[in-house]
């Protein structure tokens, strides 16, 4: 009996030591280098969440349990790793390296580390990306990457950004970068559908040794877009919730709009209008003076919501997210909502040998248009009625659609705003998109180093527009023929968007003698693409059943007339891109590289003979920083110098989508019917097709320094490039003899972009409680065209000019000198110099003038101290101008008594005020202006991008609950802007605006949670 208690004793004894043993327990220590203590170095449980930092003396504390796995970290030092055992304290010094340096780049088709690449590139990180109030992340990257410049020109939530890439390289063609997202190449048509907080990086590449592995898409840069993955260790789930809500606002424009008594006033003195008729008490009495542009803007909110869970595994791992959001627009009517969900998957066999990931994306949104704008259609254009309404009328005098018929009879266009209220209770403008994305991508070592991977992807866009003006409305009223009973239309939209993408790849990788490091990587990828659209217009519609997009109320067309007849039409349009491609990577000892690129695509925009092109490409590096001779002096972390030359395409030699210039193809002789050619007979219509027309092709040079100073406080890349463009795309002049003057094709004219870029960032103060952080970007770029063999070296579009030796269109306009004192007419500047009020088309000057910068970047700093953010991007961009067209309309006194003025016209010329800059009233010659420089202005600007202030909850006070993580913000985009433009928005990428919908002030509050 004593025998067997002695057992169960010590059985229960040895149980009870282990789990003692398992126990948490606080381990301390003193983390350090050569040189003492390292504060602010980190401590993580390997597999877990729990994490300590070490103080001002590298002193830390954790909990922890034995058998589990200490990494001591900090920027600049390679990683220690320690097992907990027995011990209660562990002190570890850390070896300085390159850990930073070995961060990977994602180049599209592989993957690299920053020791190793030769590319220029940048990457912005989730950090950047994530809760930002903008419904597009594209305009995240604005002010984040050095020679991008990105501009968003209109405020319709969810609008589309204009991209270029160390300046604009060709006349005609697209300048779009080429997107790839999770290997699928995409547009940025349709990025409001995508979720911004589930994008884990962007890169930005730039050079030749980049972009030539994608062949003749290339040229215009490529955008990487790799989104989030599950974990590779193990570990528990995570699980985050990100919510946001906020507000946005009209930017202030700087124009001196005239009040109702300065219009009465200026109608007074102009003759026309409802203040011809009052005396001048009636005028300074008159109580009525609205401001349009309160009334048609608003200030809008939003509300945005994501939640995601990330499973970790060293088998198998996923990440799956929702998304929702809710954002009106400034512009009464407009705005946009969005629900999106992706799930990504990654997994690979116990023996590491077969790896596979798949990509689901879902994405939903509904928008609704204002629709015209930037028109001068002042029954349809909202922002014209904003800029330009009467202040003396009211919202109140509006009534119904009949009264503001009978309005127009009475007053005309002075009630364009009552016309535009009416457009607003009666008229429909909603784009439905649905977005899907897949892919599929599995690789299998084949033989040691050898790596055989197929990856397929595909998507979906399918957009659905509807659009409809009531039957009873001011605009179905106004324009009904006589005999027509009902007026009204819809439109009915529906367009399908088909990519496909197939890629096989062959990797293998070999190290001889312990330096020689060999990758070759063969490909063969496919992509084709189709888009359907059919679109249909009922003209006339019955109001008493009439409901929008639900096809009741349409009318049958009647023998007395066509008037309800209905328009119908359909499109189908295909493109295919066959390639081939290699890489061969060297490396010799970390220290140089050499990296060539070769492609060959064939595509289906071109004619059998000119389907194929070869693009290739060079890069080389020497990383410096591994030599023995500049080791010795302890300055430089990494010290890297680059080089690259190649060749890359741009096939989308017409601007616009991806189908434009396939319908009719480029290559082919087309015809079509023309009516009452003679005598009341049909004719033929013959455009000449050009079988030799091809891809424009660009050549890039690049210099490229990479560096990290002081333990990496000190960070920063600089590049030179030269890029010249030949084979651009124009209209060539051919003989009358076929009977027309030009045809569609490459010409033997050059575009040259030669510029630097520097990107730097510093650690001003980096220790346990505090960082302050100072970074920034700049530009500059060098734009010239050369070999233009027609008109004297120059190509004249109106009022731009592309001529040999300088920009791509630069303003081409006749000085603009002023009033004459004598009887009020505009004065300009003759080519010889004399002044005159009758200028020629002889009397245009060349400006040296463009609305592409010249110079454009960012700077601003990042703060944390003790839980506590703060985060700045101003962004900048110089030498650039516009046409100020808003101003020009306000301007214009032929408006007065249909719109208002400018209230600087009550200091125009007359006979008793003749020393001013303002012309008659009456001049003569106003229409000459439209020919000149007078409203060409300076739209450089510096503006505060991005601020960002919060919180961070402090890991202590979360140890007893559910979170791991947690932190609130407040944030603005677009909160200050310094700049001579007086107008809405400074940054906007138009050449000219008039009544646009601009850019707004966006306010928003958030929290981050994370469990």
């Amino acid at each position: 009996m004593r025998s067997k208690f002695k057992w169960i004793f010590t059985l229960l004894l040895a149980f009870t030591m282990q789990f003692s043993f398992a126990q948490e327990k606080t381990v301390t220590g003193v983390v350090s280098d050569k040189s003492g203590p390292l504060p602010g170095a980190n401590v993580v449980v390997k597999g877990t969440t729990r994490s300590a930092q070490a103080d001002f003396d590298g002193k830390y504390s954790i909990k922890t349990k034995a058998g589990e796995v200490l990494v001591f970290s900090f920027t600049g030092y390679t990683n220690s790793n320690v097992t907990v055992g027995a011990a209660s304290t562990y002190n570890v010094t850390l070896v300085e390296g390159s850990v930073k340096l070995e961060e990977v780049v994602v180049e599209g088709y592989r993957n690299t580390t920053k020791s190793t690449t030769v590319v220029a590139q940048s990457t912005v990180n989730a950090k950047t990306i994530e809760n930002r109030p903008n419904a597009s992340f594209i305009q995240t990257l604005q002010g984040q990457v050095a020679g991008l410049n990105i501009a968003t020109g209109s405020g319709q939530p969810g609008s589309r950004s204009v991209v270029l890439l160390r300046g604009l390289a060709t006349l005609t063609a697209n300048s779009d970068p080429l997107y790839v997202i999770d290997g699928i190449p995409t547009n940025a048509d349709n990025f409001r559908s995508i979720n911004p907080n589930d994008i884990e990086s962007a890169t930005v590449l730039k050079d030749a040794s980049a972009t030539a592995i994608y062949g003749n898409r290339g040229t215009n840069g490529v955008i990487v877009i790799k989104t989030r993955r599950g974990g590779k260790d193990e570990g528990k789930t995570k699980f985050r919730y990100a919510t946001s809500s906020g507000f946005t606002e009209l930017q202030t424009a700087h124009y001196r709009k005239a009040n109702t008594r300065q219009l009465l006033t200026l109608e007074k003195n102009y003759g026309q209008g409802l203040g011809a008729t009052l005396t001048d008490a009636e005028i300074a009495a008159y109580n009525v003076d609205t401001d349009w542009s309160k009334y048609f803007f608003r200030t809008a909110a939003s509300t945005e919501h994501s939640f995601s869970v990330e499973t970790q595994g060293k088998q198998i791992s996923s990440y799956t997210s929702v998304n929702y959001l809710n954002q009106d627009g400034i512009l009464k009517g407009t705005g946009l909502k969005r629900f999106a969900f992706r799930n990504n998957i990654d997994g690979k066999s116990t023996d590491g040998k077969f790896n596979y990931s798949t990509n689901v994306a879902i994405g939903f949104s509904k928008s609704n248009d204002a629709g015209s704008l930037g028109t001068a259609a002042v029954n349809r254009n909202y922002v014209l009625g904003a800029y330009q309404g009467a202040p003396y009328l009211s919202p109140d005098d509006y009534v119904d659609s009949v009264t503001a018929l009978d309005q127009y009879g009475a007053g005309g266009l002075l009630y364009t705003p009552i016309f535009l209220i009416d457009k607003q209770k009666t008229y429909v403008n909603n784009t439905d998109e649905m977005r899907l994305q897949g892919s599929i991508e599995a690789s299998y070592e084949i033989f040691k180093n050898t790596t055989f991977t197929s990856r397929t992807s595909s998507e979906v866009v399918e957009t659905r527009f509807n659009q409809s003006e009531n039957p009873i409305s001011f605009n179905a009223l106004v324009f009904l023929n006589p005999g027509q009973e009902f007026g009204g239309f819809e439109d009915i939209n529906y367009r399908r968007d088909f990519a496909f993408s197939q890629l096989w790849q062959m990797d293998w990788e070999k190290t001889f003698a312990e330096k020689h490091t060999f990758n070759v990587m063969l490909n063969s990828e496919y992509n084709f693409n189709q888009l359907n659209t059919n679109n249909f217009r009922q003209n006339g519609l019955d109001p008493a059943t009439f409901v929008p997009g639900a096809g009741t109320g349409y009318l049958s067309d009647i023998l007395a007339h066509d008037y309800y007849t209905a328009d119908v039409s359909a499109l189908k349009l295909k493109k295919n891109l066959i390639s081939y491609f290699a890489t061969v990577d060297y490396d010799f000892d970390k220290r140089f590289g050499v990296v060539v690129t070769a492609r060959r695509d064939g595509s289906s925009r071109f004619s059998k003979e000119r389907r194929w092109g070869n693009f290739w490409s060079i890069g080389t590096r020497w990383n410096l920083g591994n030599e023995s001779f500049i080791k010795k002096y302890n300055l430089f972390d990494v010290l890297k110098l680059r080089a690259s030359y190649g060749a890359t395409g741009n096939e989308r030699v017409d601007d616009g989508t991806i189908y434009a210039s396939l319908n009719p193809s480029l290559f082919l002789d087309t015809y079509s019917t023309v009516p009452n050619v003679y005598n009341g007979t049909n004719g033929y219509a013959f455009q000449l097709g050009n079988v030799d027309a091809r891809w424009e092709t660009t050549k890039q040079l690049d210099l490229g320094l990479d560096f990290e100073m002081f333990k990496n406080r000190l960070r920063g890349t600089f590049d030179w490039y030269l890029r010249t463009t030949f084979d651009i795309f124009d209209r060539t002049p051919i003989s009358p003899i076929t009977g027309q003057q030009d045809i569609k094709g490459n010409s033997i004219i050059d575009v040259v972009n030669q510029g630097v870029e520097l990107s730097l960032a510093y650690d001003v103060v980096r220790n346990q409680n505090l960082k302050i952080t100072v970074k920034g970007t700049g530009a500059y770029n060098d734009n010239r065209v050369y070999d233009i063999d027609v008109n004297n070296g120059q190509r004249i579009d109106g009022n731009y000019i592309t001529a040999n030796g300088n920009q791509v269109y630069e303003y081409y306009v006749i000085p603009y000198a002023g009033v004459n004192p004598v009887n009020g007419n505009l004065l300009f500047t003759a080519a010889d110099g004399s002044l005159t009020e009758s200028p020629v088309e002889g009397d245009r000057r060349i400006t040296h003038k463009s609305e592409q910068p010249v110079y454009q970047g960012s700077f601003g700093f990042d703060i944390d101290y003790k839980g506590f953010f703060v985060t700045s991007n101003f962004t900048f961009a110089q030498k650039v101008w516009r046409f100020d067209f808003d101003m020009d309309g306000l301007y214009d006194p032929t408006g007065i008594s249909n719109f208002n003025v400018s209230s600087d016209l009550l200091d125009a010329w007359t006979p008793t005020n003749t020393n001013t800059n303002i012309p008659s009233l009456n001049a003569t010659n106003k229409g000459e202006d439209a020919r000149s420089d007078r409203f060409l202005r300076d739209a450089s600007y510096v503006r505060l991008r991005y601020l960002q202030v919060g919180y961070r909850v402090p890991k202590k006070f979360l140890e007893k609950t559910f979170l791991s993580s947690a932190s609130l913000y407040a944030q603005g985009e677009n909160l200050k802007t310094w700049t001579r433009w007086q107008g809405f928005d400074a940054e906007s990428p138009r050449a000219g605006d008039q009544n646009q919908y601009p850019t707004p002030k966006i306010i928003s509050f958030g929290i981050d949670l994370r469990f």
